[in-house]
């Protein structure tokens, strides 16, 4: 089932949510506002005049009530999915990209036994052998250079690395959100 892309009353993107949650917010009135096309309808009851009713579900609505928690949602956590995700499945070193993430691995452009962090600005996706040729060492020691800067992803980019069945409409509400250095925004 397609995730209903759920956004506060302002319009910031909060969560993916289901089908079944949409309707929910739906039924008790919570939805302040829709957009997008219809991609769930929902039987009801039939009324009094004896027409069955119906809940349609559009791929993004607005929920009323609390605003966007800018500590909760505004950092995007670290993980192999959302590296691999950023960085494109594109090898840091070689430029070469992958289909199989088991081909790639996290690296560390300054090692953490060196006093790396693992932390967004420090972590590149790599291919297994670029990983293994670099090692314990510094980017200068190895004699390798970085084919493109790493960033922190915002929650916008976040939701769409989170998301693999994104609808057209979803796509272009949250592509408003991502920075211009997005590689996201790259041709495939």
């Amino acid at each position: 089932m397609t995730p209903i892309l759920a956004l506060d009353i302002t319009g910031t993107p909060r969560q993916w949510i289901s089908q079944d949650a949409a309707i929910t917010y739906m039924s008790k009135n919570a939805v302040a506002w829709s957009l997008g096309d219809v991609v769930a309808k929902y039987r009801g009851g039939l009324q009094n005049d004896g027409i069955m009713s119906y809940l349609e579900a559009p791929s993004i609505i607005a929920i009323r009530g609390h605003g966007f928690n800018p500590t909760k949602h505004s950092k995007v956590v670290l993980s192999n999915r959302t590296l691999f995700g950023r960085d494109r499945m594109t090898c840091v070193y070689c430029g070469n990209t992958y289909t199989d993430h088991k081909k790639l691995s996290r690296d560390h452009i300054m090692p953490v036994s060196r006093g790396g962090q693992n932390t967004w600005m420090n972590v590149a996706c790599s291919c297994k052998p670029c990983n293994s040729y670099k090692g314990n060492k510094t980017l200068a020691e190895a004699g390798l250079e970085l084919l493109y800067t790493p960033y922190e992803p915002n929650h916008w980019e976040n939701l769409l690395l989170q998301n693999r069945n994104v609808l057209q409409d979803q796509m272009d509400y949250l592509l408003t959100g991502i920075p211009k250095h997005s590689r996201i925004l790259l041709p495939s």
